[in-house]
């Protein structure tokens, strides 16, 4: 059990065997696509909403109020193949970065296939019909705070590994990145704050404070993970040399 708790510490340098690069590049174009999803799923939301199906109030509350407008299959698709993607990121690993990658992946699921509460106007779906509105309403909000909570973690995780990496030529030093992925992660953690000051007192702020709260959160999310895998040389095919091996 306590390997499931031990965090990664350390990277090894990536290989340069042709077979094993072919999969470590397909890894990181999964990363590329995660990050970039988290970047630009808010204002894809917004603003198509507002263009196509002339969204109304524009923009809306926040990101789950978008399940009840014509960018609902958007969303829950986006969300799931998210989920998806974090439960089978470590798998295969028996370390903290495969229990936090599960625990998110299990969160955005349920909080994609959980509608958020029902406004008025609106029928309800055949899962709120059965468990009740309360019931979906709660699971999407408690799995919402898990997701976007175990994001931030790994965010940390991200930066204690690529801090202990060895400098590599022509890249960013290792203590850049560490403080990059650090920032991110208290970026997303700052969100949580808000959000949550937000409900606790009496919806003390912008109307879109929720809104606000969770693109902040999924752009520091997709830009820790974009430029996790945007290993150029990698892609490329050409991992660069350690300066200790030069």
């Amino acid at each position: 059990m306590q390997g499931f708790l031990k965090p990664v510490t350390t990277i090894k340098p990536r290989s340069t065997d042709p077979t094993s690069l072919r999969y470590v590049r397909s890894y990181l174009i999964l990363r590329l696509g995660i990050g970039f999803g988290g970047l630009a799923l808010p204002f894809i939301l917004v603003f198509c909403d507002g263009l196509l199906f002339s969204g109304d109030p524009f923009p809306r509350d926040s990101i789950s109020a978008y399940y009840y407008s014509g960018m609902r299959d958007l969303m829950v698709g986006a969300i799931c193949s998210t989920g998806v993607f974090l439960l089978a990121y470590k798998v295969a690993e028996r370390n903290l970065d495969n229990t936090l990658s599960i625990l998110a992946g299990l969160a955005a699921l349920a909080a994609a296939l959980s509608p958020p509460r029902l406004p008025a106007g609106f029928s309800p779906s055949p899962l709120q019909d059965l468990v009740g509105n309360e019931v979906t309403a709660w699971t999407h909000f408690v799995s919402a705070v898990i997701f976007i909570t175990c994001l931030s973690v790994l965010c940390v995780c991200f930066g204690i590994r690529e801090g202990s990496r060895d400098p590599q030529k022509g890249k960013l030093p290792p203590t850049f990145w560490r403080i990059y992925h650090w920032v991110c992660a208290g970026l997303i953690a700052a969100a949580l704050l808000w959000m949550g000051s937000y409900e606790l007192f009496s919806h003390w702020g912008p109307k879109q404070t929720l809104l606000f709260g969770e693109t902040l959160a999924l752009c520091a999310f997709g830009a820790s993970w974009l430029l996790k895998g945007l290993e150029l040389d990698t892609l490329r095919g050409r991992p660069a040399p350690l300066q200790s091996e030069q």
